[in-house]
């Protein structure tokens, strides 16, 4: 089981890799530290900043607060830096925004002695090692970050009945499978979570008649050893309605140089069009952005003229170093306004979860996330792009933190569909905080893991403690989790299998509600077949991920297995758009992977 203190060291890691290997990438022009005792200087963001209808009088304020903040970072680390009798010379650290601009940098001349062309300040230049050019490590892709949590073990009933985990409505690691497929490569196992592929499917729940509800059923599990169940842990959400309180939507958009590979801005500009269109009467909306500086590029702006940000939006243009700290921070200032105000305040971060300027580690940033995440502010993390540079760890952790979802848009078909399925998690809360504790009968049950949710765990004693932050599901998004079992052969049928009870809070009273539900070992059916269809599909794609990741529990099993249950399914669910891709993902994946044993 992992910590959220090993979530953050290992983002911190693969960070601090970042700060050195992408300041070629993203143009080279990061904020500039002055001698100890000047003020250091910026060069100007790219982005213009056009003036909303409804501007608050403080948002100058705001702007200059953030400014001068960082600013005192910057020459604190420039006095640091001096002192530090490791640390390069002084000389080397200071100069003035403009001429680190106009100089062609090192790369720069490099590329251009050797006759390569050279992209305007801010776009990417990547040279080649001597020698060759593939990527390091056999990656797909040169700086791309991921974390693995590692595998669930079997846990004996006897010794440890509670099984307890925050719940997740994240998206992205299903999402960035389908990039990988479709340039040609099997996905690294370190970017599979296994409770991201079973949630971005319909589990065919029906509506909730609360906030939240409660499924329990099992069967056979399909890819276990013979007599083992598999149980389906669900939480389904009420019915959409067009009934929603407005909010105060905060645009943070990441226009640094490496936005401009893979259309990466252009997607963000397409999230932004899509969610402005579906404001109601009350909502208002702001663009922030940040490179080598941070500014609003649209001030506050009321639904009925929602238009004035999709024509902010426009005006963007990437260009740059990568300051995400003050792109946060300005934009969790202006949520603050607004909550002052009794306004709820929703903050959408689109980016590549590349930092390279400022506090690039997650943990400056999650002091501001934490702060705000606790006054009712939401992040959603939506990333983009993946082929040059992306930070998976970083976009996950801040979601998980910023009480949002985290998800990935590989291309327009994605965003379509994200703005069709997804969005209406930005703008309504259901439940907050949810976490899920399973309590498995020790005189049924002999054995239990949990698939996924590794990097979800909660200790077992804090499941009511209602101070702790957990897990965010997402507005409409039925959730899932499976466990494998294995039962005692001289079981009673009538006796209680496992006990699931489910907690959250309301977000709009504040109030902490808890239901629970059981299961007895003769509810569970004694054919797969029996089972529902949903059900079936769920473990085929649950395997799915557990072969990409290569799972202990899963060496030397194919993916024709996954296959031939999906194609069980297919006269239930074939006509389902999720169904027909899952399917077509397993052939693709099937060209490249390769079967396994680790004993």
């Amino acid at each position: 089981m992992n910590s959220p203190s090993r979530i953050r060291t290992a983002a911190m890691t693969a960070i601090a890799s970042l700060v050195i290997l992408t300041v070629l990438a993203c143009g080279g022009s990061e904020y500039v530290a002055a001698p100890s005792g000047q003020s250091p200087s910026a060069p100007a963001s790219s982005s213009s900043a056009t003036s909303g209808t409804t501007g608050t009088a403080s948002t100058a304020q705001r702007i200059a607060a953030t400014r001068a903040s960082t600013q005192s970072t910057a020459r604190d680390k420039g006095s640091a830096s001096q002192q530090s009798p490791t640390a390069a010379p002084a000389s080397a650290a200071t100069g003035t925004a403009a001429s680190a601009m106009s100089a062609p940098t090192p790369a720069a001349r490099q590329a251009q002695a050797q006759g390569q062309s050279v992209p305007a300040s801010g776009g990417p230049v990547i040279l080649p090692e001597s020698g060759g050019t593939d990527n390091p490590n056999d990656g797909a892709y040169p700086l791309t970050y991921y974390e693995h949590y590692g595998v669930n073990p079997f846990i004996d009933a006897d010794e440890d009945a509670l099984s307890t985990f925050a719940l997740d409505g994240d998206t992205a690691s299903y999402e960035i499978l389908k990039q990988y497929l479709r340039d040609g490569y099997l996905v690294e196992p370190d970017a599979v979570r296994v409770e991201e592929y079973v949630n971005s499917l319909p589990q065919g729940y029906a509506p909730a008649d609360t906030a939240l509800g409660l499924h329990l059923d099992a069967g056979p599990a399909p890819f276990g050893d013979e007599g083992y169940k598999l149980l389906r842990v669900g939480v389904s959400n009420p019915a959409p309605t067009d009934e929603r309180d407005p909010v105060s939507l905060i645009f943070v958009v990441d226009v640094s140089g490496s936005m401009e590979a893979d259309n990466r801005l252009g997607l963000a500009k397409e999230v932004i069009y899509g969610i402005s269109e579906q404001m109601i009467p009350g909502d208002r909306a702001a663009i922030v952005t940040y490179a080598n500086d941070v500014r609003v590029a649209r001030d506050w702006t009321d639904s009925d003229e929602a238009r004035e940000i999709s024509t902010a939006a426009k005006r963007l243009r990437a260009g740059g170093s990568t300051y995400a700290e003050a792109g946060l921070t300005l934009g969790y200032n202006l949520a603050s306004d607004e909550m002052e105000r009794g306004r709820k305040a929703r903050l959408v971060l689109l980016s590549d979860g590349v930092a390279n300027v400022g506090a690039t580690g997650p943990d400056s940033i999650l002091k501001i996330v934490d702060e705000y995440a606790q006054r009712n502010a939401t992040l959603t993390t939506i990333g983009v792009g993946i082929s040059g540079n992306y930070n998976d760890v970083l976009l996950e952790v801040l979601a998980n933190r910023g009480n949002g979802t985290y998800h990935y848009l590989a291309n327009r078909d994605a965003t379509e569909r994200f703005l069709a399925e997804s969005v209406a998690g930005i703008f309504t809360e259901t439940a907050r905080d949810a976490r899920i504790q399973v309590e498995f009968n020790p005189e049924v049950v002999r054995k239990y893991r949990l698939i996924g949710y590794e990097n979800r765990a909660v200790a077992d004693e804090d499941f009511r403690d209602d101070s702790l932050d957990f897990g965010e599901v997402g507005f409409a998004r039925d959730v899932s989790a499976l466990y494998e079992l294995r039962l005692f052969d001289d079981a009673a049928v009538d006796a209680t299998m496992a006990t699931a009870r489910l907690r959250w809070r309301d977000p709009q009273n504040r109030q902490v509600i808890e239901l629970s539900q059981e299961i007895t070992a003769g509810e569970a059916a004694d054919e797969l077949s029996e089972t529902d269809a949903y059900f079936r599909q769920t473990a085929a794609v649950a395997e799915f991920a557990e072969l990409l990741r290569e799972s202990f529990w899963a060496q030397c099993s194919d993916l024709d297995a996954v296959l031939e249950l999906l194609d069980g399914v297919e006269g239930e669910l074939g006509e389902n758009r999720s169904y027909g891709e899952l399917r077509e993902l397993v052939i693709s994946a099937g060209r490249h992977f390769e079967p396994y044993c680790k004993n």
